[in-house]
């Protein structure tokens, strides 16, 4: 029995001398896709793929909980799979609580493919978010039940009318019918630290990105939207994560309308995404605990597919589409990494300055 005993404690100081200090894992970069790399697709390219072959990152940590083992090139750069929707946050929550990393410097990069807004880009493009609306907390009635002045059916919690803001923009209640906030919903805009994601496009937002006569084609059909019809570019924006996988001009509207209200016009949005708002939640309560530092968190996105159908087509139509044989699909990837490797490049290659300093 003393034989037992003294095993288990021996474990115990092994891991707390572990979990001290010298042999943590501490990365400089951790890219965040939101699936599976292109393997566990068949012939099809996933988020991460291009990330994997291009930076070598051969080498892999399981971790318990997740599902895809992190995956680093030995240099500071590492990268994981979330999974898609707000479960992401289930990913990020394990990664953190697993005690032999630690992130408390490490700069975060959720990079991904996300629907585009054709009134506000155009498909290949990139777009740094500078605030990430949460679209899962409101109020919902079928569109085919709305009273008939109602441009959609989608009310935020606390208001009684679509586009009506809420009481409390930035702590909406639980059940949205009272003024004592605790324990409610929570904020809903997440505005991405400014100064960062401005430096980050200072450093993109010349990087050439693919296009191609299949590219101008489609977005040659997008008549009526003057900045769906330009080539692929960087620019910034804000997102709207939702849980669904909302298609369709009615959808659209009140998408641009949520992120208005949410950012008090600050930023328009530029991309539809289902991850977004649970990675942000995940990350801000961790940084809550000192376990992350949320000003050293990016969101790069970049336009697969746009949020609407194009003229002569039906939403359902254009919803059900084979994403992956989209004009815009590898566009999307390679735009993915051709911007988010600038970044990741600088803070890699001048770590000791980025660690004490964010830009």
């Amino acid at each position: 029995m003393a034989t037992k005993y003294g095993m288990i404690l021996l474990s115990v100081l092994i891991f707390a001398s572990f979990a001290r200090g010298a042999d943590l894992i501490k990365p400089k970069v951790l890219v965040i896709a939101t699936y599976e790399v292109g393997k566990d697709r068949g012939d099809v390219p996933g988020e991460l793929q291009f990330w994997a072959e291009r930076q070598n990152l051969d080498q892999s940590i399981t971790v318990p909980g997740i599902a895809h083992p992190l995956l680093t090139n030995g240099s500071g750069l590492y990268a994981m799979v979330s999974g898609t929707t707000s479960r992401s946050a289930i990913a990020l929550m394990t990664l953190a609580m697993d005690p032999r990393f630690d992130l408390r410097h490490t700069y975060f990069l959720l990079c991904g493919i996300a629907g585009a807004d054709p009134a506000n880009m155009s498909i290949g493009s990139a777009a740094w978010i500078q605030y990430a609306v949460d679209g899962d907390p409101g109020y919902e009635i079928d569109n085919r039940e709305t009273p008939a002045s109602w441009p959609y059916g989608i009310i935020a919690l606390g208001a009684t009318q679509p586009g009506q803001p809420p009481p409390h923009l930035d702590s909406t209640p639980a059940a949205g019918v009272t003024d004592d906030s605790a324990g409610g919903v929570g904020r809903v805009a997440f505005q991405i630290n400014p100064s960062l994601v401005a430096w980050a496009y200072g450093l993109t937002k010349d990087v050439p990105l693919a296009d191609n006569p299949a590219l101008a084609a489609w977005r040659g059909k997008f008549t009526g939207f003057p900045n769906a019809q330009k080539p692929p570019m960087v620019i910034e924006g804000a997102s709207l994560g939702t849980d669904k996988f909302w298609h369709g001009p009615i959808m659209n509207k009140w998408g641009e309308d949520w992120v208005s209200m949410y950012t008090r016009n600050a930023a328009p949005m530029v991309m539809s995404d289902c991850e977004d708002q649970g990675v942000c939640l995940a990350l801000a309560q961790l940084d809550r605990l000192h376990k992350i530092d949320f000003r050293r968190f990016l969101i790069l996105r970049t336009a697969s597919n746009f949020t609407v159908p194009a003229p002569g087509q039906t939403p359902d139509q254009s919803l059900f589409n084979n994403l992956a044989n989209s004009p815009g699909y590898l566009p999307s990837l390679e735009a993915d990494y051709r911007v988010g490797r600038v970044v990741t490049a600088e803070l890699v290659r001048n770590w000791q300055k980025y660690r004490e300093q964010i830009p």
